[in-house]
Formats: C-alpha cells, sequence, structure tokens
C-alpha cells in the first residue's frame, strides 16, 4: 500500500480513539477499511439518482367540491406554477409533455377523463379534456370553458361545468397528477415515464360523489320593468309566450340543432296541460317566465302567485321573470310583481307573429329590428304558430351572422340561474 502525507495523522486518530491498537498490521487493515467506505460514499455522490415521485412530489393537497352546476378543483403546490407551459391537450404517453391535471375516472370503468389546465393561450378561460384508455392512449380531445384562477401563487382554483367534460353523476375515482415533461423516451437520458408522475393522493385515488343538480331559480326578481338589456355588446334575446303548446316542441327541436338558448313565458294554465314540454325546454338550457295563468289583462296577484305555485311544482323551478299579458303594465302590476320576486319584461322588437304575417316577414323584422341587448317577442302558443317555427332557424343564422350571441333573458341582465342538489 502507497503510503500519503494524511495516513500517519490517520493512524494518530484511530490509535488515541481507541487506545487499544498495538498492531500496525491491524491498522492498516482498518485504514483500507476506512478508505473503501470513503470511496463508495463519493461514487454515490458522484452518481445522479432519480428520487421517487413520493419524495418530489410538487402537488400538496388536491379537492373537489361542488357548487350549483359547477364542479370545482383545488389543487395546492410546492412551487410556482407556470401555467402558460402547461400542456392542456398533452400526449399522455410521450415523456416530453408538461401538464397538470384532474383524472376522473368512473368506478368500474377503464376510460379517463382528464381535464387539463393551462396552455400559451385563454390560460384561465378554458381546460383542456382528453378521453383516455387507462394506459393513456387518447380517444378524443377538446376544450372546453372554465374559470381558473391563482389564488395564491401556489394554489389554483379551476371551476367548469362537468356536463361540458362529459362528467354525469355518479360516483368517480380521482386524483391530481402532475408531469415534469423530462422524461425522454429514447437516446441515452431515455428515463420511464413513471419517474416524472407525481400524483394527489400519492399512493391511492380517492372518491368523489358527483350529484346530479337542477335548475330551481334565479336572481334578481326585484320587480325592475325592463324592455332590453345592456346596448354594449352583440347579445339578443328570443323569448316565446303563451306556451307550452303542441308547436313548443318544434320549436325546441331548431334551439337545439342551433345551439341556441330562449326564454319562454309559460301561461299556467298550459304548463298543467304541457308539462313535459314545460320541464324539457329547462331541461334543455332554456329559462322559464310567468305570463301569468290564464292570460289575464292586468293580472291580480293571487293570478301571479297561483301561475307561479303550478310551475314550481311542475318543474320545480320558480321563476324570477314575469311578462304581462299584451305588455300592459301599471303601477299596481308592477308591486304585485315585486311581490313575487320577479322583474317585469316586455321587449323592443315585435314580430307581431300573432297577425300570421308570414315567415319571411317574421325573419325579416326581426334582423331589421335587432340592436344589441334587444329582446324579441314572438309566440309558441296562443294560436297557429307555424309561421313562427318556421322564421326561427333562419333569424338565428341571420343573427349569428351579424355577430349576435342568443342568451336567455337572465343572461342578458347578468343575473344568474340557481342550482341545487336534486334529493
Amino acid at each position: 500500500m502507497v503510503r500519503t502525507g494524511t495516513e500517519p495523522i490517520l493512524e494518530m486518530m484511530l490509535i488515541r480513539s481507541t487506545g487499544t491498537l498495538r498492531s500496525g498490521i491491524r491498522l492498516r487493515q482498518q485504514l483500507a477499511l476506512l478508505a473503501f467506505f470513503l470511496l463508495i460514499a463519493s461514487l454515490a455522490v458522484l452518481i445522479p439518482s432519480h428520487a421517487s415521485s413520493a419524495d418530489q412530489n410538487p402537488i400538496q393537497s388536491g379537492r373537489l367540491s361542488q357548487k350549483g352546476k359547477s364542479l370545482i378543483v383545488q389543487i395546492r403546490t410546492s412551487q410556482k406554477v407556470n401555467m402558460g407551459k402547461l400542456d392542456r391537450r398533452p400526449d399522455f404517453m410521450g415523456g416530453n409533455h408538461r401538464y397538470l391535471c384532474l383524472q376522473m375516472n368512473p368506478r368500474g370503468g377503464t376510460s379517463f377523463v382528464r381535464i387539463c389546465l393551462g396552455g400559451p393561450t385563454r390560460t384561465y378561460s378554458v381546460l383542456g379534456v382528453s378521453r383516455t384508455s387507462d394506459t393513456g392512449r387518447v380517444r378524443s380531445s377538446k376544450v372546453i370553458r372554465a374559470e381558473v384562477k391563482k389564488a395564491t401563487p401556489y394554489r389554483l382554483v379551476a371551476t367548469f361545468d362537468p356536463r361540458a367534460a362529459g362528467l354525469p353523476s355518479g360516483k368517480y375515482a380521482w386524483r391530481i397528477a402532475n408531469h415534469s415533461g423530462r422524461c425522454p423516451q429514447s437516446g441515452p437520458d431515455a428515463r420511464p415515464i413513471g419517474e416524472c408522475l407525481s400524483f394527489f393522493p400519492p399512493k391511492r385515488r380517492a372518491v368523489y360523489d358527483l350529484r346530479p343538480v337542477r335548475v330551481v331559480g334565479c336572481t334578481g326578481g326585484n320587480g325592475e320593468f325592463v324592455t332590453h338589456g345592456p346596448r354594449g355588446r352583440k347579445r339578443v334575446a328570443l323569448t316565446f309566450d303563451d306556451g307550452p303548446s303542441d308547436y313548443t316542441p318544434k320549436v325546441l327541436h331548431i334551439l337545439k340543432r342551433k345551439k341556441a338558448s330562449a326564454t319562454f313565458f309559460m301561461l299556467g294554465q298550459q304548463v298543467a296541460r304541457y308539462k313535459t314540454f314545460a320541464r324539457r325546454a329547462l331541461a334543455l338550457g332554456h329559462e322559464i317566465g310567468n305570463h301569468s295563468y290564464d292570460h289575464d289583462l292586468l293580472p291580480s296577484s293571487s293570478n301571479l302567485r297561483h301561475a307561479n305555485r303550478t310551475i314550481s311544482q311542475v318543474t320545480h323551478f320558480r321563476p324570477c321573470l314575469f311578462r304581462p299579458p299584451y305588455g300592459a303594465v301599471n303601477s299596481s302590476l308592477k308591486a304585485s310583481a315585486r311581490a313575487e320576486r320577479m322583474k317585469v319584461i316586455n321587449w323592443d322588437v315585435d314580430t307581431n307573429d300573432w297577425k300570421l304575417p308570414g315567415s319571411s316577414a317574421i325573419r325579416s323584422t326581426i334582423l331589421g329590428n335587432v340592436r344589441p341587448g334587444s329582446i324579441v317577442l314572438m309566440h309558441d302558443g296562443g294560436g297557429p304558430r307555424q309561421g313562427t317555427v318556421d322564421a326561427l332557424s333562419g333569424a338565428i343564422s341571420g343573427l349569428r351572422a351579424r355577430g349576435y350571441r342568443l342568451v336567455t333573458v337572465s343572461q342578458l341582465l347578468g343575473n344568474r340561474m340557481i342550482y341545487r342538489p336534486v334529493p
């Protein structure tokens, strides 16, 4: 063995610490053993190691909750997240994509719905939704509207409609998945994808019961008298009076095909007669307003209350909008609407479809008179309404060609729907 300049010092330290080392041979054996362990320790420092995902997990916690019809996911991280660098529609089988996703798996199912945050554009207004196999192979992918916030630099909150993400009510196993994007699958630096993945919960998926909800009311019922909405945005509300009737399914079919929203001011006696049509209008995302119980001129407070009670019993929805029959309003009627927590809604575009002018005239009236914020009066009951039905599709296409978005009256006025879990 070649002696170094430090070996005598080590010999003296060992002799002093033990007081029993008297043999030079035994001392050299212990020095050789010490050198061996020092060599192993130095190699451990020099050789790069890949810590397990549990040791380097940047996801500290995750939480799911429901508010109204929305699903809310909250993610707390141990480091700041650059949202613009995340891929909201990644290749889950590749190793170079960086993503942060909520994974939802129906209990007993083999498919996954992965809702992913971030992206270089619309970073805080959309989410990427991918339906994949259990191995990560993407079967379909799309983008949905959402509200994404950074509550703090280390806490992200995303709110979205689970139905838009293809998540019906039921029990789901879920996890938050983070991929660092530094797992090349080929070349000298190739690494298993699992080494770049971390999860919360880290060991097993949690269970969440996504409850069904239904719309039960709306805000803004303050007795205010309104003929149009704000003029600053190109939005328009189509409204239908005097239904439901045998024409209502035809109107609903066209609205569904055109992906347009509308507001139906229904008579209480018609709702009692056509229960299924009233429920279907709500189920398709439209709004129901009160048009009195039986179309009386200047109806009484009890008439309005009777209509609201009937609509609520049939649909579980309580209107916050009232359309006066014939558009006739006085101070007493406004007070009655306010007492019933409803806003009074008339119009600024009258198609006069009740005069049966024909579908071309109805369509031309709409397209020729609509302005940003307009409320358009039509009818789906109270008489023969095939002309209105025939005019509807062309009117919607014409409005969209002019840059208009079709919304409900409550949406036009900035009010919102109220949702509750189904008992």
